[in-house]
């Protein structure tokens, strides 16, 4: 079995979960864009997992914080309702 496959084989909440994990480091290394394309992924994977897990909001805060982002990334922001006054 391929590592490819071994991901598709993981519940969708702990890749979604892992995934969130994964913005933080992308904070750390400045890939604030990086970072809001895997909170979106994750997004996709597993809504419930993103949009209430407290890691996930304060890392798309961080994203949003950084500067100018896709649209994906603020859509989902608006889709979990993060107002401008919590960024």
């Amino acid at each position: 079995m391929s590592a490819g496959n071994a991901w598709h084989l993981l519940p969708a909440e702990h890749r979604a979960a892992h995934l969130i994990d994964i913005t933080h480091a992308y904070l750390n290394l400045g890939d604030a864009p990086a970072a809001g394309q895997a909170l979106v992924v994750a997004d996709h994977i597993a809504p419930t997992e993103t949009r209430t897990r407290p890691a996930a909001r304060a890392a798309l805060t961080a994203v949003l914080r950084a500067g100018p982002t896709a649209a994906d990334v603020t859509r989902l922001a608006a889709t979990i309702k993060l107002t401008r006054q919590q960024r």
